[in-house]
C-alpha cells in the first residue's frame, strides 16, 4: 500500500500523544485565578499560568507525562502564549493541553461586545449622509472609547505581489456568532449592478481577435455579484514593481456613485485592475464626479488596465459610511471611536466580536512534543499559531476560525495538523515548510483528515487551504472547498504527496485563472517529486491540476475529475509549459478538456535560472547529490538545445474520458481527449466514450468501478482509484 508511510506517521504521532497512566494532570477553567495552583479544586485561570507550571515541573514528573486539562468556558487570549524549548516534552511524553472530556473550550482573540451597549442612530448628520436613509432605523451604535477599546488598526494597502502586504497589521473586524459582517461597501455583496458591464478589455478600441473572442465567450457566462468595472483607463499610473510609492492609475466609470461619499481618502476598493489575477486592495486618492473619474492612491503591479492576460476588471469599494443599507454591514469611525452596526436578527443574543489580537494567538518556537488536542481557537487578527524551528507539533480535533492572516503556520518537522476544522480565515488555511533542500531530508509535516473551507476573503490571490513549501510534506484525506483562489499550492518544493482528499467548488473569486491545485517549480528544475493522486476533484470552474511556469515532474495518476474547467473552458489537468510531467490512470468525467498541455514565450528570464541549475548539477555533479534520485532530471540535465528546453516532453496515458450528453469535448480533444500547443507531448491508450465505462452507480455519484466495467477492455492495465477512501476518514 503506497501510503504506508503517511499511515506510519499519523500512528506514531498518537501513540505520542497517549499519556502515560500516571501522567500529571493540572486543571484550568474560566473561573480559576491568579493564585490557583493546576489542582481541580484550585485550578488555574489560563494557558499561561498552566504552561508555566509545566515549565519548571522536575524531569521526573515530565517522565510520566503530563495533560493540561481545559474545562468549558471562554478564554480571553489578549497577548500571545507562546512555548519555548523550555516548555517540550519529552520524546515519548509530550506535553497534552486537551478539553475536558465532553467540553468544549474556546480561546479566543477578541473582546466581546455587550449588546446592551448598542443603542439606536440619533446622529443627525450622520443618518443625513446616509444613501438609503430608511437603514437609519435599523443601525445601531456602540462607544468604544468607552469600553477601553482604543486600538482598531488601520486599513492599509494590501494585495498580491504588492510590497509588505506580508507583514501589515490587519485592522480588526466583527464578527455576530462566529460569522463574519462586512465592512460598509458599495456594490452589495449579491448585488447585480447595470454597472459590471461582461466585455473582455481592450486598452484600445478595435475588435476582438483570435484567443480573445475565446475569452469573451467565457465572460459571456460570467456572474460577478457585487462589483462594477470601468469603461476606459485614463491614465496607467505607475507600476508598482518598480515604483512601489509611485503615482496611482486613474480610470473612468459610468456611475457618479461617488457623490455620496464624503471621505475619499479613506475608502478603499477591492478588485483586479489588470491581469486576471492580479488581485489588489488599494485607496482611493481622488475622484472627479464630473468626470466620473477614480485615482487611485498607489500603483498596480504593473499600472491600470496592463497586464500578460487583462479580462475583465472587477471591483467594489469598502469602508463607506454613507453605505450602510442590510444586514451585516458596519463601520467604525476610528476618530469618534464609534462602531456603527445594522445588525443580523436576533443580535442581541449572539456574541458579538470585535478582534482585537494583533500578534498570533499560538506561538512556538524551538519546542517539540507538544500537543494541542479537543481545543478552539478563534478571532484574530493575525493567524492561530506560529510554529517554527519545532517539531512533533500535534494540532488535532480543533478548531481553528476567524483569524484575518492565515490558520497555522509551521516550519520545521514531524509536525500534524489532524482531524482539525479551519474556516473563516483571511488567507491561508495551513502552511508546511520544512525539511532540508540540500541534503533532501523530508520534513514529514502533515495535514490528515482536515475540513479547510471560506479561506482567502482578506487576501483573494494566491492563499490557499494548504500552502507548501520545502521538502516532504503530505496532505491527505482532507476536505477543501470555497476558497477565493487555491485548494493546495505548491511552492518550489520536492517530494510532495497530495493524495486521497475531496478538493471543490473553487474558486470562489478568480473566475478567469487559477483552479483547485496549483503547482510552480518553473525557475528550478531539480525541485520535482510531487506527487497527486487518488483525489476527487468536482465542481470545479477553471483548472483542477494546474503545474504553471515551466513546472517540471508532477505526477497526476489515479484521481476523479467530474466537472472540473467545463464553465470556464479550461483543461481539469494543465500543464502550462515545462516537462517530465506525467499524467494516467486518471478518470475523467464530463470535463470539455481533459488534458492540455501549453507553452510559454522563450524568455530569457527562464535561461537565466536554467543555466544556475546546469551549472550547479551539470557535468555529471548531479550524481554526487541527493537529486540523482531524479531520473528525469539526470535526463533534462542532458539537453542541448533551447527548444529541448522550452519545449519540454510530457506523457499522458491510460486515462479513462467519460462524457455524459449534457456535456461535450472541445472539437480539437475529440481525438485523444488532449491539446496540445508545444507538439511534444506523448500521448497513449487513451480511451474516450459517452456511455457508462462500468461505474457502480452514475445516477447517485457513486464513480467506483464494477469488476466487470468496461474500462478493463480498453485498458487493460488500468488501475482503478479507490473513490470511497477519498475525502475526510469515513468512521
Amino acid at each position: 500500500m503506497r501510503n504506508k508511510r503517511l499511515i506510519k506517521l499519523l500512528l506514531c504521532s498518537l501513540v505520542a500523544s497517549s499519556p502515560a497512566w500516571a501522567a500529571t494532570k493540572i486543571h484550568v477553567t474560566s473561573d480559576g485565578t491568579e493564585k490557583g495552583n493546576g489542582s481541580i479544586e484550585k485550578p488555574f485561570a489560563n494557558l499561561d499560568q498552566a504552561r508555566n507550571k509545566v515549565r519548571h515541573l522536575p524531569s521526573s514528573k515530565k517522565s510520566q507525562g503530563v495533560e493540561v486539562i481545559v474545562h468549558q468556558g471562554k478564554y480571553l487570549v489578549n497577548k500571545t502564549i507562546q512555548f519555548w524549548k523550555a516548555d517540550s516534552g519529552l520524546e515519548k511524553f509530550p506535553i497534552t493541553y486537551k478539553n475536558a472530556k465532553g467540553e468544549n473550550p474556546v480561546f479566543f482573540g477578541g473582546t466581546i461586545l455587550p449588546a446592551d451597549k448598542f443603542l439606536s442612530l440619533t446622529d443627525a448628520h450622520f443618518i443625513n449622509n446616509l444613501v438609503d436613509k430608511n437603514a437609519a432605523n435599523h443601525i445601531k451604535v456602540i462607544n468604544l472609547k468607552q469600553l477601553g477599546i482604543t486600538d482598531y488598526g488601520e486599513i492599509t494597502r494590501h494585495g498580491w505581489n504588492i510590497h509588505n502586504s506580508s507583514e501589515r497589521v490587519a485592522p480588526v473586524s466583527l464578527q455576530v456568532a462566529g460569522k463574519r459582517m462586512t465592512l460598509a461597501r458599495w456594490p452589495n455583496v449579491d448585488e447585480d449592478s447595470e454597472f459590471m458591464t461582461y466585455q473582455h478589455y481592450l486598452p484600445k478600441n478595435r475588435p476582438l481577435r483570435g484567443y480573445e473572442k475565446k475569452v469573451q465567450a467565457i465572460i459571456d457566462n460570467a456572474h460577478l455579484p457585487g462589483d462594477v468595472t470601468f469603461t476606459h483607463v485614463v491614465d496607467e499610473g505607475d507600476s508598482a514593481s518598480q515604483k512601489p510609492k509611485g503615482k496611482g492609475g486613474t480610470f473612468a466609470v459610468a456611475f457618479d456613485r461617488m457623490k455620496y461619499w464624503q471621505d475619499i481618502e479613506n475608502i478603499f476598493v477591492d478588485g483586479v485592475f489588470a491581469s486576471t489575477w492580479e488581485w489588489s486592495y488599494n485607496r482611493l486618492a481622488k475622484v472627479n464626479i464630473d468626470k466620473r473619474e477614480i485615482t487611485l492612491a498607489e500603483p498596480e503591479i504593473n499600472g491600470v488596465g496592463i497586464g500578460e492576460s487583462v479580462r475583465l476588471p472587477h471591483f467594489h469599494f469598502d469602508n463607506i459610511p454613507e453605505e450602510i443599507d442590510q444586514a451585516g454591514e458596519y463601520y467604525i469611525d476610528r476618530v469618534k471611536g464609534l462602531l456603527y452596526l445594522y445588525p443580523p436578527e436576533n443580535f442581541q443574543a449572539l456574541d458579538i466580536v470585535l478582534t482585537t489580537l494583533k500578534g498570533p494567538m499560538i506561538a512556538i518556537e524551538n519546542a517539540q512534543n507538544i500537543v494541542f488536542d479537543g481545543l478552539s481557537f478563534t478571532s484574530g487578527r493575525d493567524i492561530a499559531f506560529k510554529i517554527n524551528r519545532s517539531h512533533k507539533i500535534h494540532i488535532k480535533n480543533a478548531t481553528i476560525a476567524n483569524f484575518t492572516k492565515g490558520g497555522i503556520a509551521i516550519n520545521g518537522n514531524n509536525n500534524v495538523v489532524y482531524n482539525t476544522h479551519l474556516y473563516g480565515i483571511g488567507a491561508y488555511g495551513v502552511h508546511l515548510n520544512g525539511g532540508n533542500k540540500q541534503t533532501l531530508s523530508p520534513a514529514n509535516n502533515l495535514v490528515l483528515n482536515c475540513h479547510i473551507h471560506d479561506f482567502g476573503w482578506d487576501q483573494k490571490s494566491q492563499q490557499p487551504g494548504v500552502l507548501i513549501d520545502g521538502v516532504g510534506q503530505y496532505v491527505s484525506h482532507s476536505k477543501i472547498h470555497d476558497g477565493t483562489h487555491f485548494a493546495i499550492r505548491v511552492r518550489n518544493a520536492n517530494d510532495v504527496v497530495i493524495e486521497r482528499n475531496e478538493i471543490f467548488d473553487l474558486p470562489k473569486y478568480h473566475h478567469f485563472d487559477g483552479g483547485a491545485l496549483y503547482v510552480f517549480s518553473g525557475y528550478n528544475a531539480q525541485n520535482r517529486g510531487v506527487e497527486i493522486r487518488q483525489n476527487y476533484f468536482h465542481d470545479i470552474p477553471t483548472i483542477g491540476v494546474y503545474p504553471d511556469n515551466y513546472t517540471w515532474g508532477v505526477h497526476t495518476y489515479e484521481n476523479i475529475f467530474n466537472n472540473v474547467g467545463v464553465k470556464a473552458s479550461r483543461a481539469a489537468v494543465f500543464v502550462n509549459a515545462g516537462g517530465d510531467n506525467r499524467t494516467y490512470n486518471n478518470i475523467f468525467i464530463d470535463t470539455v478538456l481533459p488534458y492540455g498541455q501549453g507553452i510559454q514565450p522563450k524568455a530569457e528570464r527562464w535561461m537565466t535560472h536554467w543555466k544556475k541549475t546546469q551549472l550547479r548539477f551539470g557535468h555529471g555533479k548531479v550524481n554526487n547529490t541527493p537529486y540523482a534520485k531524479y531520473p528525469d532530471f539526470i535526463r533534462w540535465l542532458e539537453k542541448k538545445t533551447v527548444d529541448e528546453l522550452y519545449r519540454g516532453k510530457s506523457y499522458v496515458n491510460n486515462n479513462l474520458i467519460y462524457n455524459s450528453p449534457k456535456v461535450q469535448l472541445l472539437p480539437k480533444a475529440i481525438k485523444n481527449g488532449t491539446v496540445d500547443h508545444t507538439k511534444s507531448l506523448q500521448v497513449e491508450n487513451q480511451w474516450l466514450t459517452n456511455t457508462n465505462p462500468g461505474f457502480v452507480d452514475i445516477d447517485k455519484g457513486n464513480f467506483n468501478l464494477k469488476k466487470n466495467a468496461e474500462v478493463f477492455q480498453h485498458i487493460p492495465n488500468f488501475i482503478q482509484p479507490e473513490f470511497d477512501d477519498m475525502g475526510l476518514i469515513k468512521r
